[in-house]
């Protein structure tokens, strides 16, 4: 009589159903677990970086309710909604399970203060809109705008389109994109209308004529090689005006003759080409 042979299962294949057993059981967690999240209400809001809106406003706009699951909020329609506010520059959304919605807000900040127009004097941001005054201990170091003249109502939350305006908050723009100090530079941008844009330097109020808002990271840069290298190793209060209109030139007028670099030393002195000194 023949005896059967009993074969034993191989390592190999035990540690397969083993494996098995093992996936098996975390998928069934995993599903369980997302079913729970999705039964998980009354979400919680966690809302960042903001100064100029309250957190009441922020909520409003995520207008969640009671029964409100983590899991089901549209993100996208509740950025829309949130973005529809004029002081909000950009958010972004995270849900941190099980009940959290993280709210990181980018509110707009002042780039300059539009002087004297309506009666009052209003904090613009880069893109033109007018932001409330905020009642706290931050003071804003930015340049005025002047000479804007009549402008439509203005009111926190409005954007101004004022071509003229627009010109010279793209000309701040610029000049804080490109670092270095040159921002801080200026004290004002004049834009009486129908003449080229100016501005007043911090140090001894020289008035700068920009001209045509083209080329402005061109023209600013002559300007701070011409301020750094000449105008700051003599008196920048003897300088009637720098000239930038002129390509590759900075022309400047000085008071007196006494006062302008001589001509021997502005080869050495400048480090821009082509520069003009005109003196009276």
């Amino acid at each position: 009589m023949r005896r059967k042979r009993t074969v034993k299962p191989t390592r190999h294949r035990t540690v397969g159903i083993a494996m098995f057993f093992v996936v098996s059981a975390i998928a069934a967690i995993a599903l369980a677990a997302a079913e729970w999240r999705e039964s998980v209400t009354g979400v919680v809001l966690d809302v960042r970086g903001v100064s100029i809106t309250s957190k009441a406003v922020i909520a409003d706009a995520v207008a969640l309710n009671d029964s409100s699951s983590l899991t089901t909020i549209d993100l996208l329609e509740v950025k829309r909604r949130i973005l529809a506010n004029p002081y909000i520059r950009d958010v972004d959304l995270m849900r941190d399970p099980p009940r959290t919605l993280v709210v990181n807000v980018t509110e707009r900040k002042p780039i300059a203060m539009l002087i004297n127009v309506q009666a009052a004097d209003w904090l613009v941001d880069e893109d033109g809109y007018v932001l409330p005054a905020v009642h706290a201990p931050e003071v804003y170091d930015v340049p005025v705008i002047t000479g804007a003249g009549d402008l439509r109502v203005l009111k926190p939350g409005v954007r101004i389109v004022s071509k003229k305006v627009q010109k010279a908050l793209q000309v701040l723009r610029t000049a804080r994109g490109m670092g270095g100090g040159i921002f801080h530079q200026f004290s004002e941008v004049h834009v009486a209308p129908k003449r080229d844009l100016v501005l007043y330097t911090i140090e001894a109020g020289v008035p700068v004529i920009l001209g045509p808002v083209v080329h402005i990271e061109n023209k600013l840069r002559a300007f701070n090689t011409f301020w750094e290298n000449v105008a700051m190793k003599y008196d920048p209060a003897a300088l009637e005006y720098v000239d930038l209109r002129w390509s590759n030139q900075v022309v400047t007028r000085w008071r007196g003759t006494t006062d302008a670099p001589a001509q021997a030393e502005q080869s050495d002195t400048l480090a821009v080409r082509d520069t003009l000194f005109i003196k009276e």
